[in-house]
């Protein structure tokens, strides 16, 4: 008879096999568990990152709203200061009301804060005050802005430059000023022939490079406003008062010197206009640019049609144009804030209409002049 059986291995040779298996085992378990930590802890760290950004993103609108907020206590005390102005019947503004103190700090919860400046435009040269009705550049305000060239020892055929960025025709009085010759630039792009939102727009501008900023920008401004906005006396940089002019000979007229418009910051605050004839030394000032009478007009502080030449002067001891700056930090987190407000009506009557806003830090520039304006 014959048996089949199965050989049994060796005891020592099963006890290595089986031992193998379980190396192989566990390092299958190790293998899984490492994969398993590593997709886990970058779940984690996912959630983490998107919860700190949710916080960032709260945190960050927390401090817009209370930018917010202290826009609005600007305008408050702007419209305090013109009830104040009507109580004491003293309608002037000036350097030394509380408005102009420079930037003001204010805690919040003590996990954030804010610090607002308010600066008057009234105080700068409006180059949107070159801009007529019809497109084209009011050449008694082009005279204006070349005379403040030639004080601040600038090139004064810049002056022209700017006339072709302004003006609506493609016809070119300065240097590579029109669309045919920033088409040629990188990246390429046209004159804007309208006038300027923001007074970086400057910078594309060809000549306007930044070591002439430098020097321009402390007195000049961009308002979009329908005319001319009149340049404040008794808070007006030394070199915007170079625009003003003086009538000779004829119908010509010539812009004051650095000197004479420093005799008047000398002389300064004045309570109105004749205070400001009698002791400004100046004499025969045009107080009024002629510009286009052309009606149908949108005011870009009421939004409604106007007749062009309702702003026509040139100067007065008020100011209705303001620039609030606001710098709001919540938790360290950080949100900017510039409003351009115009004032319409007087004392309690007295409303803040917003021209633009915008999330931008304009207050190292503008505290600056507070600085200037204080010294």
């Amino acid at each position: 008879m014959l048996f089949l059986c199965r050989r049994i291995p060796p005891r020592h040779l099963y006890s290595a096999a089986r031992a193998r298996q379980r190396g192989v085992a566990l390092i299958t378990v190790l293998m899984v568990f490492a994969i398993a930590s590593l997709i886990a802890g970058k779940v984690i760290m996912g959630k983490a990152v998107d919860t700190q950004r949710v916080a960032g993103m709260v945190n960050r609108t927390q401090a817009y709203y209370y930018a917010l907020a202290a826009e609005s206590l600007a305008m408050l005390a702007l419209r305090q200061d013109a009830q104040n102005d009507v109580d004491e019947q003293e309608m002037a503004d000036d350097l030394e009301e509380m408005w102009a103190s420079g930037a003001i700090p204010f805690e919040i919860d003590s996990i954030g804060s804010v610090v607002v400046q308010i600066i008057d435009l009234n105080r700068f040269y409006n180059i949107n005050n070159m801009v007529q009705g019809n497109g084209q550049v009011n050449d008694q305000e082009l005279e204006r802005f070349r005379h403040l060239l030639v004080e601040l020892q600038l090139d004064p055929e810049l002056a022209d430059n700017l006339k072709d960025w302004l003006d609506s025709d493609d016809r070119e009085a300065g240097y590579l000023s029109e669309s045919s010759a920033y088409l040629e630039q990188m990246p390429a792009y046209r004159a804007a022939n309208r006038g300027m939102l923001d007074i970086s727009e400057l910078r594309l501008v060809n000549g306007f490079e930044p070591e002439v900023l430098q020097v321009l920008l402390p007195h000049i401004t961009a308002v979009a406003t329908v005319g001319v906005v009149p340049l404040n006396v008794n808070t007006a940089t030394d070199f915007a008062l170079t625009t003003l002019q003086e009538a000779v000979v004829g119908s010509q007229s010539k812009g004051l010197t650095i000197s004479a418009a420093q005799n008047i910051v000398s002389e300064r605050p004045y309570d109105d206009e004749p205070d400001f004839n009698t002791r400004s030394g100046t004499r025969n000032l045009l107080t009024s640019t002629a510009v286009n009478s052309g009606t149908g007009q949108v005011d870009v502080a009421t939004g409604t049609n106007q007749n062009y030449s309702r702003y026509t002067k040139r100067l007065g001891v008020t100011s209705l144009y303001y620039e609030i700056n606001i710098r709001a930090n919540y938790a360290g987190h950080m949100a900017y804030l510039t409003t351009v407000v115009w004032e319409d009506g007087t004392g309690s009557n007295a409303k803040y209409v917003v021209l633009s806003r915008r999330e931008t830090d304009n207050s190292a520039r503008l505290a600056q002049f507070a600085l200037d304006a204080n010294q």
